[in-house]
């Protein structure tokens, strides 16, 4: 069955009416693939709603789309394996711009999704009258100052090198295409609005049992989350910028303003009013005993996670790096977003 997102092919009147930016920014064609995806189908969803552009879209299964309603005249379906470049990419037709979103997060697509398509598509589009190609891959692969973090290739999971080697193939494009790599944080969406739920919602709903003992806790870490939604609107101003990055550089991290795991815990306890819990400090033997008591499986790239807690970035960027509102600013609104109420 197809669901619509609330907004598909209709104005909405979001942050006013959209009628005038929609006539002030010249309309592209813009190639997404990934768009039956959490972050894809919100993207998808701001493009439609809030500019004029055409879309191309890349999907395995059309009936995952939901009905596009008005704007259907203004999307080109192309049902393709994004991995098989080779098979669709002279049915794409002329692209100005790109949102490469597609993503496997395990298995023997890996490295054939996230690397070789990526590339893939880049060098069709460098040489085929593209101007653009905005790339996702994971702010895991950066260190705080958005240069390669090392550890990442050395001991993250396929998925994470295999972001970690599009990053250093892609960025070889530049020279004939404008290149700029998009990198979210923790991201939070779906479910509530009929979106597909990002990986962190699921986890959410997860743990929603033991959220009074997990808001009983006390940590050191830092970290950075963002809802998907927002994460469009700042793609979707990336896109009508009169320079590919918009000042940001061509390494830019998506995500709210950095919070202390204490700052997130504090939040979880405000969101669901447990006001008096105890607080116990979750310390490097306290966990090892959780560890080893519940049986949990950590990998090489876990055991480094959880040994450098720091995970923040310099100047993330959001919707309101560009004045623009923020639909999920703090993990209240995020989970009130996916729908796990108090």
């Amino acid at each position: 069955m197809q669901v619509q997102p609330e907004g598909w092919g209709r104005d909405t009147g979001r942050a006013g009416s959209n009628r005038a930016y929609m006539q002030a920014a010249e309309p592209k064609r813009v190639l997404v693939t990934g768009a039956t995806g959490c972050v894809g189908r919100y993207l998808v969803d701001e493009l439609l709603r809030q500019t004029a552009h055409e879309l191309v879209l890349v999907v395995r299964d059309p009936s995952r789309l939901p009905d596009l309603g008005a704007a259907r005249g203004r999307v080109s379906v192309v049902q393709a394996d994004v991995a098989d470049v080779a098979d669709y990419k002279d049915r794409l037709g002329p692209v100005d711009s790109a949102f490469l979103v597609a993503a496997a997060w395990g298995g023997p697509e890996t490295d054939p999704v996230n690397l070789t398509a990526n590339l893939a598509l880049t060098d069709h589009l460098a040489a085929n009258g593209g101007r653009r190609v905005y790339y996702f891959a994971t702010g895991s692969v950066l260190d705080h100052e958005h240069q390669l973090l090392k550890a990442a290739f050395d001991l993250g999971s396929p998925y994470v090198r295999s972001k970690y080697r599009l990053v250093e193939e892609i960025e070889k494009r530049a020279g004939a295409i404008e290149v700029v790599g998009l990198f979210p944080t923790i991201v939070v969406g779906g479910g509530a609005d009929g979106m597909p739920r990002s990986h962190f919602a699921n986890l959410m709903y997860q743990v929603k049992p033991y959220f009074r003992l997990v808001c009983s806790l006390s940590a050191e870490g830092k970290l950075h989350h963002v809802h998907a939604r927002d994460i469009a609107a700042a793609a979707r101003h990336l896109l009508d910028s009169e320079t590919a990055d918009a000042g940001r550089g061509n390494r830019i991290v998506l995500g709210n303003p950095a919070v202390t795991i204490d700052q997130l815990i504090a939040g979880l306890r405000s969101y669901f009013g447990y006001r008096f819990l105890p607080r116990l400090k979750l310390r490097d033997g306290l966990a090892e005993f959780f560890i080893r008591t519940f049986r949990i499986q950590l990998s090489a790239w876990d055991r480094y996670c959880m040994e450098h807690r720091d995970m923040s970035h310099r100047d993330p960027t959001s919707p309101a790096t560009f004045g623009l509102p923020v639909h999920a600013p703090d993990i209240g609104a995020q989970l009130a977003s996916i729908g796990i109420r108090p």
